[in-house]
């Protein structure tokens, strides 16, 4: 009967295609046991592949290592090949500020992940990692969310089915199969799994709301609490999956990663204030935590942090900030709306000579920059060969006559103090900092914005403007062409 449950949620959910390779968490204990027997038993039906995963946390001397050795036997006796590893979770915890039970579950799916990354790269086909959380657990995680004050998207629940943002796919084919039944299963087929005391102990929350709690609930006030309980997250799943759809056309449409000039940087995008202004709370909301999610915060996002992000977009003055969890950052600049995370530490000055037929790497920013000193028919016949040349691009060309008579050297750093342009189309100096402004480019960006320069005067500030006084004429013999690009 189990293993029919199962494999409906997997066929209903589709969770599992046929060949596919899955690799499992296996603790040791009931629920992980369960799975694990099912998915051998379902092996050859969905012609699957079975890696298994097992973490020694070291919270519990002597019966840790019980455990382990339970995993490795059972994966042996069912050619399962199995991937053991041992972390200190109370030290891990202690150095992140966290619970072990978060450091615990963080070193579990960088585990998991790691796993399916070397079998996806060996077999050269993708891997779903399959976590084996049941009814039970969906009942107790909904309670949790509501009494820390979730919205309805919390209401949702555990996913049968998520991608990871490392693109991993994560499943969960327990979560129809209550705990009671998982038991039932196990000692039904003498699977003998390991019993961990703790959860028997009301130490996290978690253990209160399964031994106190839910009890307490079933006895006093509804007998199918858990039953109530998981049909109100399969309505909150189909509202759910109808504000996604709205908001994936959003985010397709105005979702921007920001530009960081000068530097690879995949955790920052953009969204137009006036569009998050006019839409409801409701889907404003929901909109405002896929974009955090995007670039990596998926929890720990509260009313009050949405409650300060829709000041935020009242008020709508540029540099405005709101702070959310663990650094990310919602700010107004300039009628957009940037979402990215505060970056501690960041040395982002830097100088180099450069090389004047040839490449000089900038290490700081992974990238580098070529140079070539060509005559002007050979910049003709160059020019002619490729797009044009755009100041305004990574890419530039000026003349190496009017470097020349400077006598200075050409360098390539960050701003300092007294720095100026003569922008090209302009008459007189213009600073830098003024630039900048007239440009709106963002604070946070100036500090790593290369400039090409010649003592205090900038040539060209990369990716935006060359100097008029560094143009290329009718009289200019002699041409220099520069291209600043990622290190291959």
């Amino acid at each position: 009967m189990v293993i029919n449950k199962v494999r409906n949620t997997i066929l209903h959910n589709n969770l599992i295609e046929k060949g596919e390779h899955i690799v499992m968490g296996l603790s040791g204990g009931p629920d992980s046991v369960c799975l694990f027997y099912i998915l051998n038993q379902l092996k050859e039906e969905f012609e699957l592949s079975l890696h298994a995963v097992h973490i020694n946390h070291q919270l519990r001397p002597g019966a840790a290592e019980e455990d382990q050795r339970y995993a490795e036997e059972l994966c042996h006796r069912f050619g399962v090949p199995c991937r053991v590893d041992v972390y200190d979770v109370n030290r891990i915890a202690k150095e992140k500020g966290i619970s072990s039970e978060d450091a615990g579950r963080q070193v579990r799916y960088q585990s998991f992940f790691e796993e399916a990354k070397s079998v996806s790269e060996k077999n050269g086909v993708p891997v779903k990692i399959a976590v084996a959380q049941n009814l039970n657990d969906q009942a107790e995680t909904l309670l949790m969310r509501i009494m820390r004050g979730t919205g309805t998207e919390g209401l949702a629940g555990i996913e049968y089915k998520r991608k990871d943002r490392s693109g991993a796919v994560i499943i969960r084919p327990l979560l129809d199969v209550s705990r009671a039944e998982i038991e039932a299963f196990c000692k039904e087929n003498n699977l003998n799994p390991r019993i961990d005391l703790t959860n028997l102990e009301p130490i996290y929350t978690r253990n209160k709301i399964r031994l106190e709690l839910l009890p307490y609930i079933q006895e006093n006030f509804n007998g199918n609490v858990m039953e109530a309980i998981n049909r109100l997250s399969r309505i909150a799943k189909e509202d759910k999956n109808f504000f996604s759809q709205r908001i994936e056309e959003l985010m397709f449409r105005h979702c921007e990663k920001i530009r960081s000039e000068g530097r690879d940087c995949a955790d920052s995008v953009s969204f137009p204030v006036e569009v998050l202004r006019e839409q409801h709370p409701a889907l404003r909301h929901r909109l405002i935590m896929k974009l955090f999610e995007s670039i990596g915060l998926d929890r720990d996002i509260s009313a009050i942090h949405l409650e300060q992000a829709d000041k935020l977009l009242l008020d709508g003055k540029t540099s405005s900030v709101a702070e959310f969890s663990s650094d990310y950052v919602m700010k107004i600049s300039y009628g957009s709306a940037e979402f990215y995370k505060k970056r501690d530490n960041w040395d982002e000055s830097f100088e180099y000579d450069i090389n004047m037929n040839g490449i000089t790497e900038i290490h700081e920013l992974n990238k580098e920059i070529g140079v070539r000193i060509l005559r002007r028919k050979e910049w003709e016949n160059v020019n002619s060969e490729r797009k044009t040349l755009d100041s305004t691009s990574f890419s530039c060309s000026m003349s190496y006559d009017e470097i020349q008579k400077s006598h200075c050297r050409l360098i390539l750093r960050t701003r300092r103090e007294g720095d100026y342009i003569v922008p090209l189309g302009m008459k007189g100096k213009k600073k830098l900092q003024d630039f900048f402004v007239d440009a709106k480019i963002k604070k946070e960006n100036r500090d790593r914005i290369p400039l090409l320069c010649l003592g205090s005067e900038i040539i060209w500030i990369v990716g935006y403007r060359i100097s008029e006084n560094y143009k290329i004429q009718n009289h200019t013999k002699h041409m220099i062409l520069l291209e600043f690009y990622s290190k291959k």
